[in-house]
């Protein structure tokens, strides 16, 4: 009898705060695992909301997209951008036959829109930091052959110029081996604050990087981002270019497409 009522005043004994601090930490920790694999949204709803873009974005811009021959027909490849508003999320991939993943800055899943993210099938990376959970996250995408988007700046470009990137690029492109499109954006920043505005999308050569030994080293990694943002500089406006300005040849490489007559439709 005394064992019967030390069990049951045991279990009408509230939870220690211990205990519920301990499980609020495994449930965050396992939130936080869960937004490193990506959602993949249903193709036919992609399409339809792609299409619908399209639409919308005749009416509402002026769109000017070249150099479409230079994207690969399938995957895995990475899209490496410039970023000049939010706006360049979904214009950058609605000219891409496949579906993308995106690489994300942190703070996009701690905000209001964190479910648009994960609906869009973007996962977190830690910036200015080494997260290696995030570069796992971009070679578990990229190995099942799919795309990967990545602003190799991190962030939105506040003057409208290019910042120096992260990193981070040069090593994913150099472990998975996949080509990277590099593509130039711009006219973005006004949508939606002019009418009709001219929104260029220009899609480089794509470039492939491979080690040349057994490890990757970070001259490597610093040279093939390097590489990209000139190829990205490259396609942009000179007023554009912001730090990569300098580093373009004085001919040839520097002529940013010019506007007028579009191709590649």
């Amino acid at each position: 009898m005394k064992q019967e009522v030390s069990l049951s005043a045991e279990q009408g004994q509230p939870e220690k705060p211990e205990s519920r601090q301990q499980a609020k930490r495994a449930a965050s920790s396992r939130r936080q695992k869960d937004l490193y694999q990506p959602y993949e949204t249903p193709t036919l709803i992609y399409e339809i909301l792609r299409i619908l873009a399209v639409l919308l974005l005749a009416v509402i811009a002026r769109m000017r997209p070249r150099g479409r021959h230079h994207i690969p027909r399938q995957g895995p490849y990475i899209v490496a951008s410039n970023h000049l508003a939010w706006t360049d999320i979904p214009l950058i991939p609605i000219y891409l036959p496949q579906k993308v993943v995106y690489m994300a800055k942190e703070e996009v899943f701690q905000g209001r829109l964190h479910w648009l993210a994960r609906f869009l099938g973007a996962f977190p990376v830690r910036r200015g930091e080494g997260d290696r959970q995030a570069l796992r996250a971009a070679e578990t995408v990229l190995k099942a052959g799919r795309v990967l988007v990545i602003f190799p700046e991190g962030t939105r470009s506040r003057s409208r110029t290019l910042a120096r990137a992260h990193a981070g690029l040069g090593m994913i492109a150099l472990r998975s081996g996949v080509p990277v499109l590099p593509v130039a954006i711009w006219g973005s920043e006004d949508l939606f604050k002019k009418f009709r505005p001219e929104i260029h999308i220009v899609y480089g050569e794509p470039l492939l990087f491979k080690p040349q030994g057994p490890k990757i080293t970070r001259e490597e990694i610093e040279e093939a981002t390097e590489r990209v943002m000139r190829s990205i500089a490259a396609l942009l406006p000179p007023s554009y270019r912001g730090v990569y300005a300098t580093s373009l040849p004085s001919s040839g490489e520097e002529k940013a497409p010019a506007a007028g007559p579009v191709g590649d439709q």
